[in-house]
């Protein structure tokens, strides 16, 4: 009986099929495995993820309706600068699940509604969409590459993150400063400046120093009209601040500790109670990394499937995942 596959993008491709045990005498062994993984991940993606639609919708809604209600005086300016902070984080997984086309899956009529909705999520995050999906494509090829994974930046002590953060946020705000005046450079955290140099794109900066005068124009306006506290605390703060979050869930901790590269061990599985919940299914995030179409809220009973194979592989499970090895190292 012969088996269908979906057909991948080219950079799919190449994550399938790059940093695999075996080397070329195993080249045939190597293809079916990926193969009979490839079988099983099939069955959880391809359609319209209509969940990812709706959840985006909502969040849209409810973010708006914070700005409106503080705009008009109906809710403190404190209240909605949380609210909305909490919101802004919740618009990650959607831009996320746009940038590998997650979304519309297979389907190709109606694909310009992912893009909108991609688009869309960088108000709330201040996170330019197509640049994201540039840099974000880099860090699955290049998966704890110090020198190439924009991500890697954030690896290292979680002690040692908050001052990342700050540096990162410290860096956009003050973006035309440090893109004009190379000694201004000097003041950026090692690490970070490590990644620019290794991954320095002038298309991809003058992008987001476009991004940045656009983002920074709309602020300007809103102080010049009498608008700047409510623009401040409502829409820039909660932008700056939900880096924060996405920095913990999404790139340090499923990579931690970030010192190995290759298919099965740059990322891992760590699972705690709530841990599905707060980071969106990417306590599994070691599928995310080997099945990047899949969605994310699909990863965990993906592994109910695979776990036992993927852990024979090499994958690190921890905490009270299934087939965990040892507890979650942190």
């Amino acid at each position: 009986m012969s088996i269908n596959f979906p057909a991948p993008d080219a950079l799919d491709d190449y994550l399938l099929n790059a940093s695999v045990p075996g080397g070329q005498n195993n080249e045939n062994s190597r293809r079916e495995s990926l193969k009979l993984e490839n079988a099983i991940a099939a069955r959880f993606w391809g359609g319209i993820q209509w969940r990812i639609v709706v959840t985006f919708s909502v969040c849209a809604v409810l973010w708006s309706s914070v700005l409106v209600l503080g705009l008009n005086g109906t809710i403190p300016l404190w209240i909605g600068l949380i609210l909305n902070t909490v919101l802004a984080a919740t618009f990650y997984m959607p831009m996320h699940e746009a940038v590998h086309k997650n979304i519309w899956g297979k389907v190709t009529s109606g694909r310009v509604v992912e893009e909108i909705i991609g688009t869309m999520c960088s108000i709330p995050t201040l996170i330019p969409f197509r640049l994201h999906r540039a840099t974000h494509m880099r860090h699955h090829a290049y998966t704890n590459d110090p020198d190439r994974d924009p991500d890697h930046f954030f690896q290292g002590e979680l002690r040692d993150l908050p001052l990342k953060v700050l540096s990162l946020n410290f860096v956009n705000a003050l973006l035309p400063l440090f893109a004009f005046i190379p000694p201004m450079r000097k003041l950026m955290h090692p690490a970070m400046a490590r990644g620019m140099r290794g991954s320095a794109n002038k298309a991809e900066g003058l992008k987001q120093l476009r991004f940045w005068l656009v983002t920074h124009g709309v602020l300007l306006v809103a102080v010049l009209t009498g608008f700047g506290w409510p623009a401040f605390l409502l829409w820039y703060l909660p932008s700056r601040l939900q880096i924060g979050w996405v920095a913990l869930v999404f790139a340090w901790y499923p990579h931690h500790r970030g010192d190995k590269q290759g298919r099965y061990v740059d990322t891992r599985v760590a699972v705690f109670p709530g841990s599905t919940f707060l980071i969106r299914g990417h306590d599994h995030h070691a599928l995310h990394h080997l099945f990047p179409r899949v969605a994310h809220y699909r990863l965990s009973a993906l592994w109910q499937e695979m776990a036992p194979g993927l852990v024979a592989k090499g994958v690190r499970a921890e905490g009270r995942a299934l087939e965990a090895t040892g507890p979650i190292i942190w």
